[in-house]
């Protein structure tokens, strides 16, 4: 996937139902880049609406080619606002006016800026999108600060550059006025955003249900409890919660940050942090795992949230299922994502997760608690048959609609532990029998057309290698995933003498430490 450059702080967000005192203003007829100044009066009314996307749609040539267009007396789309009765509201044009404000900040991402509106927490792929933005900016364009700096010099050699300093303060770009009431305003959003760059149907579902508690709270994941608050209107007490079980979920979800092609086994639960594909991947994880009924209840079923309760109940329901897959609690599994969630070149699959989290959840609903008994029976034989059919799992589900994949994969996993507790394993036309493959099974390996290593080459030599090595628990012959969750036991009990000695201590699962050896 393409990388992109992260410019939401660029222009706060608002809820365009926050009504107070209206304010008096002519509707101006353009738009100058003085209005993007810090100390501009237009720029502290300026507001996003809170359901709009992230602003991270655009590439670093994107950005740097739109700044050149501006500068250039290119022809750029009209700005389309909207005046409430407290802000004004940019409907269509956010991209355009963060990246110009972006580069008067000379912040792409990382600026003082961005560190404010994140609270320091910017991941390092950001770091390094909004560092490759800077430099093509300055190459094409050069900084705003040099721009601005020789507007008045008059023995400039470049007649570019004349041009374009003093383009920047005469250019201006268009815009158009909605008229209307908020309702209005939002119908325009819609049918704006079906044109050009559509919306996502992630980001269209969380738009029209942004005040449920599943949306509240995968935002608030998404960025660690950081960004845009669309938690703001709770009490301070329940905006605190959010935040610090937000990023409990972040920290178990998405760290480490995942890089290609991979060099080491600490790889993160929720794969990469795409705003889109985390924001897909939360909706379906906190819907499987926070639902009370035997069918997952829709995001569109719950009621809005109005003081927080309700996304704070999502986030300790799904907390709890979460902690059953990994982390340090006495009742975590402690799986290892590179064998569990993961393709054999290091790929990460969300179904796969997606699949296990719904197993976990029905064995929880169901109070099944030999459920985890036999999965830890099962273990050794379930996780040598997930890395011999990788690719051939892979395959098939490649071959399901969406609809069916984590269904089809929870009961896969089912057969897996059932089987496996046992003591034996399916043949794999059994298990692909199960997602709904018949016939013989044969290779699905392609061959490898290009004379160099791919990413996904050296990944997958990586992941054969390092599984080698791999670090198991002492009781159930398990994976361990160190970095994430471990417990150290006493191979000799302290009831029966046991010190804490060197030679008295193994690393297991906590599971294995307190609901199976006790």
């Amino acid at each position: 996937m393409a990388q992109r450059v992260t410019l939401d702080a660029m222009i706060p967000r608002e809820d365009f139902s926050v009504e107070e005192e209206e304010f008096v203003l002519d509707l101006f007829g353009d738009f100058p880049i003085a209005n993007l100044l810090s100390d501009s009066p237009i720029l502290k009314l300026l507001r996003k609406p809170d359901f709009q996307r992230e602003t991270n749609q655009w590439s670093p040539e994107q950005v740097a080619t739109f700044i050149a267009s501006f500068l250039d007396n290119e022809v750029i789309p009209s700005l389309i606002l909207w005046k409430s009765p407290t802000y004004i509201f940019v409907i269509d044009g956010g991209h355009r006016l963060s990246a110009l404000r972006s580069w008067v900040l000379d912040d792409y991402g990382d600026g003082p800026a961005s560190a404010a509106f994140y609270r320091g927490e910017i991941s390092d792929d950001q770091k390094r999108v909004a560092k490759r933005a800077r430099t093509l900016i300055e190459q094409k364009v050069g900084r705003y600060a040099n721009l601005r700096g020789i507007v008045d010099v008059k023995n400039i050699d470049d007649p570019q550059i004349k041009r374009r300093a003093n383009r920047l303060v005469t250019r201006a770009l268009n815009l158009q006025w909605i008229q209307g009431n908020a309702d209005v305003a939002e119908t325009s959003f819609f049918k704006i955003n079906s044109q050009g760059t559509p919306l996502d149907d992630t980001e269209e579902m969380l738009i029209k249900n942004r005040r449920k508690p599943i949306a509240i709270a995968a935002r608030a994941i998404l960025r660690s409890g950081t960004g845009h608050k669309y938690w703001s209107a709770f009490s301070e007490r329940n905006r605190n919660k959010v935040e610090s079980l937000a990023g409990k979920f972040y920290e178990l979800l998405f760290e480490p940050e995942a890089t290609l092609p991979l060099k080491t086994l600490d790889v993160p639960f929720g794969g990469a942090v795409s705003p889109v594909d985390a924001l897909s991947l939360l909706i379906d994880f906190l819907t499987i795992s926070a639902s009370r009924e035997q069918v997952p209840m829709s995001i569109e079923r719950y009621s809005d949230d109005l003081d927080g309760k309700s996304t704070i109940d999502v986030l300790v329901r799904s907390l709890e299922v979460l902690n059953r897959v990994t982390g340090n609690s006495p009742g975590s599994l402690g799986l290892h994502p590179v064998i569990y969630f993961y393709n054999e070149r290091g790929k990460y699959n969300r179904f796969l997760f997606l699949g296990m989290i719904a197993l976990i959840v029905q064995a929880l609903r169901n109070n099944d608690d030999g459920f985890f008994k036999k999965f830890t029976k099962s273990r050794k034989l379930f996780e040598e048959f997930l890395v011999e059919n990788k690719s051939l799992i892979g395959f098939v589900l490649q071959n399901l609609s969406k609809a069916q994949r984590v269904p089809k994969m929870k009961d896969l996993f089912g057969l897996l532990v059932e089987s496996g507790s046992k003591g034996a394993m399916p043949t794999i036309e059994e298990a692909i029998g199960i997602l709904g493959l018949r016939g013989r099974v044969l290779s699905v390996n392609s061959a490898q057309a290009s004379i160099n290593f791919s990413d996904d080459t050296k990944s997958l030599v990586f992941v054969q290698n390092a599984l080698g090595s791999a670090l198991k628990c002492n009781i159930c012959q398990g994976y361990l995933h160190p970095a994430k969750s471990v417990s150290y036991d006493h191979i000799k009990k302290k009831s029966s003498g046991g010190n804490g000695s060197v030679s008295n201590a193994q690393m297991v699962h906590p599971y294995c430490n307190t609901g199976i050896k006790g």
